[in-house]
């Protein structure tokens, strides 16, 4: 018969490279992130608080800039989730890093571990004591965070393909 080796089958793996993405380098997509919606939000609320200010006076102006805060909170709440579990597989900043957020059998993540990881990630980034846990990235194995754990994601790069390596696997032992 004519089967193809399994290691053919599942994708692209590299033996002895790890596909997890470490603490830094997913710092600096967080920043990414965090730059391009700070632009676009504040670009937007600017340009209607001056609209509003121009049509309506003052008052106007003042109450488009407090409506637009909660929409950037909005935004920061919903931004996350549906880019992760979108076919980019991780925000924007991810997605220009090369990295891609799967589950243990290299799938794209569901919604609901999306939110998941998001709500986690949002608690533990608003807690002082909870920045541990997005600094332990650096520090387990498979480049988790408490968010990631929660999820049961992973952040790999995004050429990696195929079931998550894990120590069982004697992969990174």
């Amino acid at each position: 018969m004519n089967e193809t080796p399994s290691s053919v089958r599942q994708g692209t793996t590299y033996a002895g490279v790890s596909p997890f993405k470490g603490f830094w380098i997913r710092f600096v997509a967080a920043i990414f992130d965090a730059v391009i919606l700070s632009i676009l939000v504040w670009g937007i609320s600017i340009v209607l608080a001056i609209i509003a200010g121009v049509l309506m006076g003052d008052e106007a102006g003042i109450a488009t800039l407090f409506l637009t805060l909660i929409s950037l909170s909005i935004a920061l709440i919903l931004y996350k989730p549906l880019m992760e579990a979108s076919e980019y597989q991780g925000t924007l900043g991810k997605y220009v890093l090369g990295m891609k957020i799967v589950n243990q059998r290299g799938e794209r993540i569901t919604m609901k571990d999306s939110f998941i990881r998001s709500i986690v990630y949002m608690i533990l980034g608003y807690v002082f004591v909870g920045i541990l846990g997005l600094i332990m990235i650096g520090f387990t194995e498979q480049k988790q965070g408490l968010h990631d754990i929660a999820a049961k994601t992973f952040v790999v790069s995004q050429h990696w393909s195929g079931p998550i390596p894990g120590p069982h696997d004697g992969f990174g032992a």
